[in-house]
């Protein structure tokens, strides 16, 4: 058996020229940068390396490459590519030929792998491609030989695993699939690969018996420190599993690189446990020891605060690689200013940025990311963790399992453009803005998922959503399925907890939802909402929004609302008013199967047919769930056109009510308002509801109730008397109405 003992964590990178021409195809804000000569009072770069001096500018004279990470910057300075491109990880590394089944058994030995049998995703589990191997306990298979180019640097060996589908799972997570990742060298002896960090050793390559967490994912071994060669992969299938795209992949490598400290706990287990914030790893491979997460003494160590601007220019993966970033800093205090920057990658986990702190402005972002490790850390294309306020305005976002997560409280996100491609669960556009934070004149358009994960005391308003149901995923394959616009959730906190959806604002934005079928597989049941509401931690708000619902086949199994309401039974659930609802479904559901609601208020809300369709207004409860119910929940005077208002209620403990709003306008006898003329009120039974006058006008309004509902009982109010003097008139309020007297 070979063994590698990698002490320290070290890596030397090498230098390779590259041509690169900086694409033409950016968002309308990023332009093709110009060539420049370089001014006696900037420093030309030529090559990568370090570039660390204050208060100076560096400016690329040519394109610039390495076969690991390419650029370590200090802060205080300006890097200005001039037109050119970064590239990293430019290393000329191959791939394990039909690494995804996507030729059969071609290249593999399964004589080991009875229950071995290559199936399509289709039929059996979505995941990448359209084929993938169903291993059963015990078997074993091995991969062609791939060329490791480089030596003394990260790879990882991976192997795709799907897990189980959400209602397949009985004990979460003892069922889940589990594999064993060994890698070989050309030899065919077995490599074992320790990582010392401090006083533990951990055991990086092989992996034994891991699996991934919910919604399938990639279990690793991690490479370190190994001579360049020849190495395959072998996978033992612990228990019976479906896996895919089997590789070995450089990791862990970044077109530009700030360091404060690194964070070299790279192993499967660090990436796979439960912590929060999760870890991702940053700089391995420059890491001068794992227990002081120090850099390597040869780059530069950014302390303090500061700012970096990378502006007019390309950074690129020269690889399909695994957790690697077009930009990674750890500088928690340095502000990264990014202007008229294009970054192109691809890979599993692999994003554009990961950075704590930005300006960002013309820029565009291209991110080929099929899947993640594991969807439960929040990468996405551009990663900005920090607590102070970003700014990401006029760019192009263009795939990734979400495009922008912005962590710092009063940030500012507009005029950008995101086209998200989530093939995960919880990876929306937008996942998460710090407190109080602004989101505004932004488009979404998916190419598959959602658009905005709201958080706390955010304005979401004058955006365009386009959402379309998802096809089946992963992790939701044969059950139900649901796209959105907006979300708000917070888990049913309590109020006052800090993790409580509270004090957001989401106006006057214009929400397309298309909800069409997916027939196949039967079990799969797409849904798709304006807004998905499922928070109860805090009061919220929504109004003055355009919403549009287009159930594209209305005889299907597809489930769609402009508004989705389901908080849970207790403390707050929202108020949803003058907004303007188009559709040929139910406007809202509330209390649906996945939760209840309670508290809710939606008033004022215009509600139009779309092509003369016919359907009750609104849908509250779900039957065969016993928190799914809706309580004290009311409508008051919504306007639903060319038809009567209905509600479609459960025969569960619901309570709700009805309301509408009464004008009266009254006249003398030569039809002159009547003004401060006292109105009494009356309701069915002779009670008195209302005793007050009229304005200068002549006019009161009232808004009163027309029935309401608690569990089996139902009190209804209305017809209502109405007095004036000696006149008298009964109103039948079924819906909002103008009444005059003289």
């Amino acid at each position: 058996m070979l063994i590698i003992l990698n002490n320290t964590i070290m890596n030397k990178f090498v230098l390779l020229p590259t041509l690169l021409i900086l694409s033409s195809q950016c968002f309308s804000q990023c332009r093709k940068g110009e060539h420049r000569k370089v001014s006696e009072n900037e420093i030309a770069v030529t090559t990568a390396g370090n570039f660390a001096q204050a208060g100076k500018i560096y400016v690329l004279t040519n394109d610039i490459s390495s076969v690991t990470s390419t650029v370590f910057l200090g802060k205080d300075i300006t890097l200005d590519l001039n037109g050119y491109s970064i590239k990293y990880a430019d290393g000329n590394y191959k791939h394990i030929t039909n690494s995804g089944f996507e030729e059969g058994l071609k290249g593999w030995d399964v004589s080991k792998a009875p229950g071995a049998r290559v199936m399509n995703t289709e039929d059996v589990h979505v995941f990448l491609g359209k084929k993938l191997l169903s291993l059963k306990a015990g078997d074993e298979i091995i991969s062609p030989y791939v060329n490791l180019p480089i030596a003394n640097r990260s790879y990882f060996a991976m192997c795709g695993v799907t897990g189980r589908y959400w209602h397949d799972m009985k004990k979460y997570p003892d069922d889940e699939m589990k594999v064993s990742v060994f890698v070989e060298d050309a030899t065919g002896t077995e490599v074992k690969c320790l990582t010392k960090y401090g006083e533990k050793t951990f055991l990086g390559c092989p992996v034994e018996k891991k699996s991934p967490r919910l919604g399938g994912g990639f279990v690793y071994a991690h490479l370190s420190n190994l001579p360049a060669g020849k190495y395959r992969v072998r996978i033992k299938a612990d228990n019976d599993c479906l896996v895919d795209e089997i590789d070995i992949r450089p990791a862990m490598d970044a077109g530009i690189s700030i360091i404060e400290k690194t964070t070299p706990l790279a192993d499967y287990d660090h990436i796979i446990m439960e912590s929060y914030p999760p870890i991702i790893p940053a700089f391995f491979d420059y890491t001068d020891k794992a227990s002081t997460d120090k850099p390597l003494p040869s780059l530069p160590e950014v302390t303090g605060s500061g700012t970096i601007t990378i502006k007019n220019g390309v950074i690129e993966s020269g690889a399909t690689g695994i957790l690697s970033w077009g930009i990674q800093s750890s500088a928690a205090n340095v502000k990264i200013i990014l202007d008229n920057v294009q970054i192109k990658t691809n890979g599993i986990s692999s994003g554009a940025a990961d950075i704590s702190w930005a300006s960002i402005s013309n820029c565009r972002f291209d991110v080929d990311m099929p899947f993640l490790i594991q969807r439960h850390v929040g990468i996405c294309s551009i990663i900005l963790r920090g607590d102070q306020p970003s700014t990401v305005e006029k760019s192009e976002f263009n795939g990734g399992q979400g495009c922008l997560s912005i962590k710092g409280k009063y940030s500012l996100v507009h005029d950008n453009l995101f086209i998200n491609n989530q093939t995960v669960t919880n990876h929306y556009s937008i996942m998460g803005t710090g407190d109080s934070s602004k989101i505004f004149n932004n488009r979404f358009e998916p190419k598959e998922g959602s658009g905005i994960y709201v958080s706390r005391y955010t304005e979401v308003f004058d955006n365009i959503f386009k959402i379309e149901t998802s096809p089946p995923t992963c992790e939701y394959g044969r059950e139900e399925y649901s796209t959105a616009a907006i979300r708000l959730g917070d888990y049913h906190a309590v109020p006052g907890s800090p993790n409580a959806s509270i004090g957001n604002r989401i106006h006057d934005n214009k929400i397309y939802i298309t909800a069409k079928n997916y027939p196949e597989p039967k079990e799969f049941l797409p849904m798709s909402w304006g807004i998905f509401y499922s928070a109860s931690g805090g009061e919220n708000y929504v109004y003055n929004n355009d919403i549009t619902v287009n159930k594209v086949d209305t005889s299907s199994k597809v489930i769609t609302a402009a508004l989705y309401i389901c908080g849970g039974p207790k403390y707050f659930g929202g108020q949803f008013y003058d907004n303007r609802i188009t559709t040929n479904v139910p406007a809202a559901w509330i209390a649906s199967m996945y939760g209840g609601a309670s508290n809710s208020k939606l008033y004022n809300n215009t509600i139009t047919p779309l092509k003369g369709a016919r359907f009750k207004t609104f849908r509250i409860g779900t039957t065969g769930c016993d928190d799914c119910v809706a309580k004290n929940v009311e409508f008051r005077s919504n306007k639903i056109e060319g038809q009567k208002f209905e509600l479609q209620s459960t025969d569960q403990d619901n309570s709700y009510s009805v309301y509408w709003t009464l004008t009266i306008k009254i006249y003398d006898s030569k039809g002159v308002s009547a003004k401060n003329t006292e109105v009494t009120i009356r309701d069915r039974n002779n009670s008195i509801i209302m005793q007050s006058k009229t304005n200068e006008s002549g006019i009161l309004s009232a808004e009163l109730q027309q029935y309401a509902v608690d569990g089996k009982g139902k009190k209804v109010s209305s017809p209502y008397t109405i007095i004036a003097g000696k006149l008298k008139k009964e109103i039948d309020l079924d819906n909002n109405k103008e009444i005059t007297l003289q």
